[in-house]
């Protein structure tokens, strides 16, 4: 999912997600290490300047544990 679907999904700040994409808070060897184990990946258009990442549901509840419930509880 995009960072703004998780963030929805979530019930968090669309830009706590994307902190969590930006190697001079987390670290390049963090986000590496996701990459590499298929946790999020990101297309470059070969002509852009922006990634556009993908988070898998993996990622997000290792950085924020399970989404909330959603309905009436």
């Amino acid at each position: 999912m995009t960072p703004n679907e998780a963030a929805y999904t979530w019930g968090i700040n669309q830009e706590t997600v994307k902190n969590k994409l930006k190697p001079s808070i987390v670290g390049q060897d963090t986000l590496d290490e996701m990459i590499r184990k298929g946790l999020i990946k990101y297309f470059l258009h070969p002509n852009g300047k922006r990634k556009e990442w993908i988070l898998s549901i993996e990622a997000m509840e290792k950085w924020f544990g399970k989404k909330r419930s959603q309905g009436s509880e």
